[in-house]
């Protein structure tokens, strides 16, 4: 870009824009088929939420903004406009585009026999969606992303950037997979499990801004090719912000994470009790008695005792507690 930045203002929200081409086709491409995605859905009888669409057209907006708008003017004069840039490129407009759901979309205009379910039943996609796969890469994004020579590439090479965005959407996108895909079945504790990481990476991802905060020396090479003008920050001090901002943006943003989670969590173990209480039924159903529903106090006559644990009926066991006793 080659027309000099006026100083960073609120309303340069609105007025500062570099248009980035790949965006401006992904959206379109995106837009069009997720609208004929949901007319062909509906044409087939099947209802499709219009909050779902508004969420999905929220996401492409955002998408268009921050690629295209003042973040991407800016990006070239300031490394926390890079920061934030590359924030809601990987958490933020992800979310928003998974929860208008149009991977469930695809399934129900293409089916089981659709590439995408295919593809998200393959090993590799039940991989890439495991819950605690998503946590794992966030600390290794942000090596990448704030303390290497990547900033710089991308000032250097705009085309790289362009390819950036689309790349951290992607991979943002694996990231929440888990905790809003209304078709994917995850145990319960494979979510516990993510629950847990969350939360311990709520503390480790801290680290990345507090390194940039107080660091006393740079730790990227982007200010040895970023544009200078009269109103520019000192290069710590840029780097002191972009680490304020990574520090303060990422923790408000791992809590709703984390509640996602934890309601994810709720639901699994709703689900699993219920298989489980499913598989007794049937159990008791073949042994002649009655569900826990239908029996007086829950439970059948004479299956309280065929339910018992196995250790209170084995010899050995029973022995072993009277010792004990």
């Amino acid at each position: 870009m080659t027309r000099p930045l006026p100083a960073p203002e609120l309303s340069g929200l609105l007025t500062q824009w570099s248009w980035q081409p790949l965006a401006l086709l992904a959206v379109a491409a995106l837009g069009w088929w997720y609208a004929r995605a949901v007319r062909k859905v509906t044409a087939n009888g099947r209802r499709w939420p219009v909050g779902r669409s508004v969420l999905f057209g929220l996401g492409l907006a955002l998408f268009l903004w921050t690629t295209s708008r003042f973040l991407q003017a800016y990006l070239p004069a300031l490394f926390w406009v890079w920061t934030t840039q590359t924030l809601i490129l990987l958490l933020i407009v992800p979310l928003l585009l998974l929860f208008g759901q149009p991977l469930q979309l695809a399934r129900l205009r293409s089916g089981h026999a659709g590439l995408v379910h295919r593809v998200l039943r393959s090993r590799a996609g039940r991989f890439l969606a495991n819950p605690l796969v998503g946590p794992a890469l966030v600390p290794l994004l942000s090596a990448v992303l704030f303390f290497g020579p990547l900033p710089a590439w991308v000032v250097q090479a705009p085309p790289l950037g362009w390819l950036l965005h689309l790349l951290l959407v992607a991979v943002g996108g694996l990231i929440v997979l888990p905790l809003v895909d209304a078709d994917d079945d995850p145990s319960s504790l494979a979510v516990g499990l993510a629950l847990a990481i969350g939360s311990f990476e709520l503390v480790l991802d801290a680290i990345p801004g507090i390194a940039l905060r107080l660091h006393a020396t740079l730790v990227t090479s982007y200010f040895d090719h970023r544009a200078k003008y009269s109103w520019s920050p000192g290069d710590l001090h840029d780097q002191q912000i972009a680490g304020a901002v990574r520090w303060c943006v990422a923790e408000l943003i791992d809590l709703p994470f984390l509640l996602l989670v934890f309601r994810r969590w709720l639901r699994a173990d709703a689900r699993d009790a219920a298989a489980a209480d499913a598989i007794l039924d049937a159990e008791r159903t073949a042994r002649g008695g009655l569900p826990d529903s239908d029996a007086p106090g829950g439970v059948a006559a004479g299956d309280e005792a065929a339910d018992a644990p196995w250790w209170l009926s084995d010899p050995t066991m029973r022995q072993r507690l009277r010792r004990r006793t």
